[in-house]
């Protein structure tokens, strides 16, 4: 199981720190975060509460990580 690193749009330094930081690590992922619309917030419990974790993630710090699932 892999890692991904979600960068915020507006972290374009940080996406390319990370990319040069991580370059040839195994079952890591960076990408920068591709939604163009903030999320709707609904009650749909766990694979929600995950998206909201990222979501806070993003706007405190400007990255997340998750596990790829495989």
């Amino acid at each position: 199981m892999g890692l991904i690193f979600v960068v915020a749009r507006d972290q374009v330094a940080r996406w390319e720190g990370l990319r040069a930081s991580l370059v040839g690590a195994e079952d890591i992922l960076i990408m920068m975060d591709r939604r163009k619309h903030q999320r709707r917030k609904t009650d749909r419990r766990e694979a929600d509460r995950r998206l909201t974790d990222v979501d806070a993630s993003l706007r405190a710090i400007g990255w997340a990580v998750v596990e790829q699932s495989s």
